[in-house]
């Protein structure tokens, strides 16, 4: 196995284990949030609305099944694409509503945003068609 190949296969193994946890969350197997895993209340009040109004979340749970789906049977291009809106929204919210990009809470977001960018990267040979004009 390649270098790169074995970079690949962990960078999906821990972007996989990224969209699991929220799902699990999702579903009521993690305990649900709590104010003090926040830096600002307007931070807490926003997942608070998103966790109970049920619609964005269960959304995302379809959006990462299909993203694992994808990143497992050689899709990781449109696995990449799926996440892009998620993982801005992810980054937005640490940057702007829970105290900044490098607080504790925001790692995982980067992380997220790091793994999303590299595959995206990786493929984009495969978007070049997206750039084109039509007649």
């Amino acid at each position: 196995m390649k270098l790169s190949s074995l970079a690949t296969t962990i960078g999906k193994v821990l972007l996989t284990l990224l969209m699991v946890m929220p799902i699990l969350g999702t579903l009521g197997i993690f305990p649900a949030p709590t104010p003090d895993m926040y830096h600002t209340p307007e931070a807490f009040q926003f997942v608070n609305i998103l966790m109970t109004s049920k619609y964005v979340m269960m959304m995302s749970v379809v959006v990462y099944l299909l993203a694992i789906f994808c990143l497992w049977t050689k899709r990781t291009a449109l696995a990449a694409l799926l996440l892009l809106p998620i993982t801005l929204n992810i980054v937005g919210f640490h940057a702007f509503l829970d105290g900044g990009l490098l607080t504790g809470g925001a790692v995982m977001g980067n992380v997220f945003l790091i793994l999303n960018l590299a595959f995206l990267w990786q493929q984009r040979a495969q978007y070049a068609v997206l750039w084109k004009q039509q007649a």
